[in-house]
């Protein structure tokens, strides 16, 4: 009779949970200090895997913020501590180390609508151009080494060539490269491809949206000429 009276008690937890797990939208623009949208900014609360990145109109959304929570953001390597305050939707201007935010009504009714990827919950990471600059080397596959926990960068024969493993995996069955992504268009290889022409680059160990070939993760590659789509 007890075991009954607790397993009854934890029923309308249970369904709070699976309803939480829906999650509940949370809309924000952040512009810098002329109004411009700030694009490809990343935002997370508590999970750093769990982010979203401002699109090119400076917009992006997460899903269950809390009201006494803090959005961490982070653009062109400052990183912004910016408490939600119990706002529903925020927008946020950022000047150099300082910012100011405030409450949008206008994004709360708009819900998922507003963004169309809105978090990404997959184990990756994103290489802005100004770090791969950093490096000091020119080409692209020898500027991620080293960059990326778990890739590893193999060069062809002849120095030609590059094939990249995310996952560290090794296979006597199978393929283990990553897929290369060149602004939207699947590319044999990422070797000849000069840093500075790079906006930035994404670096998925799960790569499932572009189906089997993406099982080995992928590196997306998004180049300044591309218009950082």
């Amino acid at each position: 009779m007890k075991r009954l009276i607790v397993a009854l008690a934890l029923l309308p937890l249970a369904a709070m949970s699976q309803n939480g797990s829906q999650g509940i939208p949370f809309n924000g623009v952040i512009v810098d200090i002329n109004g411009a949208p700030v694009k490809r900014a990343r935002i997370h609360v508590t999970n750093v895997n769990r982010y979203a990145l401002t699109d090119r109109k400076g917009r992006f959304g997460l899903t269950d913020v809390q009201p006494t929570d803090t959005l961490h953001v982070n653009w062109n390597g400052v990183k912004y501590d910016i408490p939600v305050n119990g706002v529903k939707a925020i927008r946020i201007r950022l000047a150099q180390t300082q910012y100011s935010a405030e409450n949008d009504e206008d994004l709360v009714s708009i819900g998922y609508d507003y963004v169309s990827t809105r978090e990404r919950f997959n184990a990756s990471t994103t290489i802005t151009g100004a770090e791969l600059v950093r490096t000091n080397r020119y080409d692209l596959a020898e500027a991620l080494q080293g960059l990326v926990p778990g890739l590893r960068i193999e060069r062809g024969d002849f120095g030609e060539g590059a094939t990249a493993n995310i996952r560290n995996s090794v296979s006597i069955s199978g393929p283990t490269e990553a897929l290369y992504v060149v602004d939207g268009l699947i590319v044999e290889s990422l070797f000849g491809i000069n840093v500075h022409a790079v906006d930035h680059v994404d670096i998925l160990k799960d790569a499932n949206i572009y189906g089997a070939r993406g099982g080995n993760g992928a590196i997306v590659v998004y180049t300044k000429r591309g218009g950082n789509k």
